[in-house]
């Protein structure tokens, strides 16, 4: 054996068992995980580059809103004080929308990051006010009220699914468990989409887990806010 061909054996040998002993010696590092997401997320960015981006959530809102004037069913998750489910009713004239904001009202039962801690977002069980009557409030966990939202819910309304819940384990977990109500056509709004590690993680593991595909019809805030129409 030549000295190169012995040398290039040594080094398969050491990669190997770096790879063999990473997951036994090394800790889990939030870094890395980042580090490895993001390209996913740059791919998908220049993928969909030539969709229409927005200034702001309103304009984008607006715009989702112009492509559905006739009667939806409008779900939010994660409603805290009220502003973009307002917003949505006050855009839909039709008597036939409806509504829907899920949200606990005491913050984010885990922590999402080093800046918004478990708890962040509490509004001391304080809901929004609406003087629309198509607009309803659905209070407590998601895990506690969708099951039964889901299980007596009809609709032949288009539907629109904004999720603002910020963390990988909820918007993974509304993704699942309203997979079987979603139509092709459905409208899907992620306000955090470009945190690699939780809105964007939900999809991607979403669409692949259920065979589902996505279109990207608008952006705003070079794609760390997002619109998809489930295909």
């Amino acid at each position: 054996m030549s000295l190169r061909q012995h040398a290039r054996r040594t080094k398969r040998t050491l990669a190997n068992a770096f790879i063999a002993n990473y997951g036994r010696y090394m800790q889990y590092s939030r870094i890395i995980d980042q580090i490895n997401r993001r390209p996913l997320l740059h791919s998908f960015t220049r993928k969909n580059s030539n969709v229409p981006s927005f200034p702001t959530r309103e304009a984008m809102w607006s715009f989702i809103a112009s492509r559905a004037p006739a009667a939806i069913d409008y779900l939010e998750f994660g409603v805290h004080q009220g502003h973009s489910i307002l917003y949505f009713a006050e855009q839909n004239s039709s008597i036939n929308s409806r509504f829907f904001g899920f949200d606990c009202f005491t913050g984010l039962p885990e922590d999402w990051n080093s800046n918004y801690k478990r708890g962040h977002f509490d509004t001391g069980g304080r809901m929004p006010k609406a003087v629309d009557s198509r607009v309803e409030i659905v209070v407590g966990m998601f895990q506690e009220t969708l099951p039964k939202f889901t299980l007596n819910f009809k609709t032949n309304n288009k539907i629109v699914v904004h999720l603002d819940c910020d963390l990988y384990s909820s918007a993974l977990y509304c993704l699942t468990k309203l997979d079987a109500i979603l139509p092709t056509g459905t409208v899907l709004i992620f306000d955090e989409f470009g945190d690699v590690l939780h809105e964007f993680r939900a999809l991607n593991d979403y669409i692949s887990s259920y065979r589902r595909g996505v279109k990207v019809i608008c952006s705003h805030d070079d794609f760390f806010t997002i619109a998809v129409e489930l295909l």
